[in-house]
Parts: structure tokens; C-alpha cells; sequence
């Protein structure tokens, strides 16, 4: 039985003499895709712990600016570009979790923090903006992406797909990459640290809970096939698709 939304595309397909595009298709190009990009979570983790490392003054990237540090400040800007990435692939894995909408809030809460935060974490500190301070806004900024963190690990502890344990260490890890780190330098190290162990596990684990429904091409022909006839049913029942 073939859904009249999916007929139109089976039939295209089969008039194109490409492969089908179904949910079926789409769901494991989504799933592999999100199981690759995975793995910045770790990456974020290990850039930014190597730029955070030994820093005792917080609130990066002024620092780098300020003592001519191009390279930490390029591996800084990396790293919470990272960091973005890891949250895309985190919502696109528990897409169809229990814990989706937390997943969802995350990244749309973590975006939001980074925008406000990125303007404003270069500028010197007592620079004033809009009647504020460009330190006051960069910590404001950092809160809002450490609770796009914090919705993260949520997510991740009652999606029922990953360790609950990575889950916690992410909601813990959060504040420390974020608005804790701006004040207290090394915490940002440490919570690089936190955030590398839960990111081997969902990285590794990603890979083997989420299944692959990668259709054969026989599959695919019978699809499309199916949908071709789905759709001369119709038309000789209606006269039409709609």
C-alpha cells in the first residue's frame, strides 16, 4: 500500500530513471548523515580543551586578542562552530526520541546563545553597549548557549537511546563551556574533559543503536512500480491525484 504523498515522488522517480525517494530513503540518508556528524562532539571537545588549556583569565576569546594569540583565537572561533554542529547532529539522532522536543529547544536555544555571545566576547570588557557593558552581554550570551547545553543533555538522558550517564555529563559540562567558563577559566577545560567522554560514547554508540534502512535496488523498483499504480488507480477512480 503506497500513501498518495509518497506516489507522486515514486512515480517521478521511475519516470526519471533514479532512485526512489521515499521515507524510507530519506530516513537513512538523515540517520547516516547525523551518525557522521556525531563525532564533532568529541572534536568540539578536544579543540576546545587544547585552546582552554592552562588559561586562568577566562573569558576567551578577549584574552587571545588582547596577547596577540591568533591561533588560539581561529581554534576558539572552531571550536564553538564545532560545538553548533554537535547539537545539529544530536537533535537530527533523537529526531524520533521521546525526548525530541528538549533535543529540538537545544539547538534552537544553543544557536541563540552563540549569536549573542560571539558580538560581544572580543570586545573589551568595559565597552559600553546599548547602555550596558560588552562583558555584561557576553556573559548573557554564554548563559543562553550553556542552557542550549543543558537542554542537550536532557535530551540526551531521557531519549532512552544513549547512556544516561552521557546525558548528565553534558548537562554538567554545560556551564562550564559557557557562562562559568567566562569567569572561571579552567572550568572550561574541565568541561571540555566531561563533554570528550560523553562524546566517544554517543559517537560509538550512535553507530550501532541507530539501524540503517537503506532499501536494495529491487526494493526500489518495486516501490516505484507500486507508486506508478497507485497513481493510475486513482486517476481512473477520480480522474485525478488530488
Amino acid at each position: 500500500m503506497v500513501a498518495r504523498t509518497e506516489a507522486g515522488v515514486a512515480v517521478v522517480a521511475e519516470r526519471s530513471s533514479i532512485a526512489s525517494v521515499t521515507n524510507a530513503t530519506w530516513a537513512w540518508s538523515m540517520r547516516r548523515f547525523a551518525r557522521g556528524l556525531m563525532w564533532t562532539l568529541p572534536g568540539y571537545a578536544v579543540v576546545y580543551g587544547a585552546v582552554t588549556l592552562g588559561r586562568w583569565d577566562g573569558g576567551a576569546p578577549l584574552p587571545y586578542l588582547e596577547n596577540g594569540r591568533i591561533l588560539h583565537l581561529v581554534g576558539w572561533v572552531v571550536a564553538v562552530w564545532l560545538g553548533l554542529l554537535a547539537l545539529v547532529a544530536m537533535a537530527s539522532l533523537l529526531a524520533a526520541a521521546r525526548s525530541r522536543r528538549a533535543a529540538t529547544m537545544g539547538l534552537m536555544v544553543g544557536l541563540t546563545g552563540a549569536v549573542l555571545w560571539l558580538p560581544f566576547a572580543a570586545l573589551p570588557r568595559d565597552t559600553p553597549v546599548y547602555g550596558l557593558d560588552a562583558h555584561t552581554l557576553s556573559l548573557a550570551g554564554a548563559a543562553v548557549y550553556s542552557a542550549g547545553w543543558l537542554l542537550a543533555g536532557w535530551s540526551v538522558m531521557y531519549s532512552g537511546l544513549f547512556n544516561k550517564s552521557d546525558g548528565l555529563l553534558l548537562m554538567v559540562a554545560g556551564p562550564m563551556v559557557g557562562v562559568a567558563g567566562l569567569l572561571v577559566g579552567p572550568l572550561q577545560t574541565v568541561g571540555a574533559i566531561f563533554i570528550l567522554a560523553a562524546g566517544i560514547g554517543m559517537s560509538w554508540t550512535a553507530g550501532r543503536i541507530v539501524p540503517s534502512v537503506h532499501a536494495t535496488p529491487k526494493v526500489r523498483a518495486a516501490a516505484a512500480a507500486a507508486g506508478a499504480q497507485a497513481v493510475a488507480a486513482q486517476v481512473a477512480t477520480t480522474g485525478s491525484v488530488n
